[in-house]
């Protein structure tokens, strides 16, 4: 994201934050800004979700980052949002900017022979990604789950934003998923 995120793009500054000082920035705002898909010919912005299965979301936590936030399947397709089209990188190279501008934020490239960046093979299957082609601005209320770290960064996430806004019952720390993993012999 660093390397096509403009200056003038509303990420740039926090773009080398912490993940807490992003959560925080987007709970917030109330506003998870698209950003440019780095893998598509025209870099068209999306707002990519996921819809995986617990057991994979500790594994994208452990990836990415345990902090995140969380909606219903059904405020991101009202909002235009939709599952990915995942296509192979081969075919994404070959139609190029022939791929429709409606349909390109869509797509994620399945791409294991890193055909579209040598040396970087993509595949983002078990994330089963959602995209929404534009920044989604929500409200509390649209908040199902916040993801953070530990307990304490569950703490200090609502009195950063406010018990009122977001009560604790919505925060889920992934430390505790480990804990009871761990205690479950996994």
């Amino acid at each position: 994201m660093a390397k096509i995120v403009e200056e003038d793009h509303p990420l740039f500054a926090i773009r080398k934050a912490p993940a807490r000082d992003r959560l925080i920035s987007i709970l917030k705002t109330r506003i998870i800004h698209a950003s440019p898909m780095p893998f598509l010919p025209r870099h068209p912005s999306a707002v990519s979700f996921t819809e995986c299965i617990w057991d994979a979301l500790a594994r994208l936590a452990e990836q990415y980052s345990s902090y995140g936030v969380v909606f219903s399947k059904h405020l991101i397709f009202a909002r235009g949002g939709g599952p990915a089209l995942y296509m192979r990188g081969d075919a994404v190279k070959r139609l190029a900017e022939n791929i429709p501008v409606s349909i390109e934020p869509f797509i994620a490239p399945f791409d294991p022979e890193a055909v579209l960046k040598p040396g970087v093979p993509l595949d983002y299957l078990q994330e089963r990604e959602w995209r929404l082609p534009s920044s989604l601005a929500f409200e509390y209320s649209d908040l199902q789950y916040v993801l953070v770290e530990s307990i304490e960064d569950a703490r200090w996430v609502v009195h950063q934003i406010g018990a009122q806004r977001l009560p604790e019952e919505k925060l889920i720390p992934m430390e505790v998923y480990r804990n009871i993993r761990r205690a479950w012999g996994g």
